[in-house]
C-alpha cells in the first residue's frame, strides 16, 4: 500500500504543477471551469507519469448511485478505490441513456478532481471571491438606478446570503452613501 500511496501523491503534485487555463464557461450563472476533457488530460498525464490506471465505474445499491474510481500501481498491482454517492439527473428533452451518460461523465470528472487534488473555486459559488464577483456585477448592472434604488436592490437580492459585510462594501464601491439599511 505504501508504493501506490506514494505515486498518488507524486502524482497530486503533477497534477498542481500543471498550468490548466479553464476551457468551460457557464454564460448562465457567468464562471469558468475545468471542462471533463481538461480533468481526464491532466490526471491521464499524472498516471503516465507516475505509473498509474485508473478505472471508473458507477454501480447502483439501495441508497442510490455511486461512482467508484479505482486507481491502479501498475507495478505493484496495488489499488485504491474512491466513491462518491451520486445521482441521475433530470436533462429535459434527453432518454434515460443520455441523463446516465451526464451522471458519469460528472461524477467521473469530481471523483478525480477529488483523488488528484484538483479544485475549482468558480465552482463553489459561495467563496469570497465568487461573491464579491456577483455583487460588483449586480452594482454595475444597477449602476443606472438612483443611490436608494440601488441600494434597495442589491439588499433585497443579497439579504438571503447573510452577506452585509460584502453589501455594505459594495454599496460603497458604487458610490452609494448608506445611511440606513433599506426596509
Amino acid at each position: 500500500m505504501k508504493e501506490i500511496l506514494k505515486k498518488m501523491a507524486q502524482a497530486k503534485q503533477h497534477v498542481k504543477n500543471t498550468k490548466l487555463k479553464k476551457e468551460g464557461k457557464n454564460t448562465f450563472s457567468n464562471y469558468e471551469y475545468f471542462t471533463p476533457a481538461q480533468i481526464e488530460k491532466v490526471v491521464s498525464d499524472a498516471c503516465q507519469d507516475c505509473g498509474l490506471l485508473t478505472a471508473f465505474s458507477l454501480k447502483r445499491n439501495e441508497i442510490g448511485e455511486t461512482g467508484f474510481l479505482t486507481v491502479y500501481d501498475l507495478e505493484t498491482g496495488q489499488s485504491i478505490i474512491y466513491e462518491m454517492a451520486t445521482a441521475i439527473p433530470e436533462i429535459k428533452a434527453t432518454n434515460i441513456a443520455q441523463q446516465l451518460g451526464g451522471c458519469v461523465t460528472y461524477t467521473e470528472r469530481y471523483l478525480k478532481m477529488s483523488a488528484f487534488g484538483i479544485t475549482d473555486n468558480s465552482l463553489d459559488l459561495d467563496t469570497t471571491e465568487n461573491a464579491k464577483k456577483r455583487l460588483s456585477d449586480a452594482c454595475e448592472e444597477m449602476a443606472k438606478q438612483d443611490t436608494k434604488e440601488k441600494i434597495t436592490a442589491v439588499w433585497n437580492k443579497y439579504k438571503d446570503l447573510q452577506k452585509v459585510k460584502e453589501f455594505i462594501e459594495a454599496t460603497k464601491t458604487a458610490g452609494a452613501k448608506l445611511t440606513q439599511t433599506p426596509q
